[in-house]
């Protein structure tokens, strides 16, 4: 599995997204199972990435109180 390296100059920038109006409301029609679908794939995708702290940080941010 390849790891990806972040761009030294980007650090402690952390990321900006954006989506349009459109882009909202296409994805507020998709049916459940789609949404489910997408959720896991990004899921996948996540966990691909994630180094072993990094699924552990994880983990304990889910399970606080």
């Amino acid at each position: 599995m390849s790891k990806l390296i972040p761009i030294k100059a980007n650090a402690e920038k952390g990321f900006h997204y954006s989506v349009t109006d459109e882009q909202i409301a296409r994805h507020q029609k998709l049916p459940l199972h789609e949404l489910f679908e997408w959720l896991e794939s990004t899921n996948r995708f996540i966990s691909k990435l994630q180094t072993p702290e990094e699924k552990q940080r994880s983990i304990r941010a889910k399970t606080i109180n």
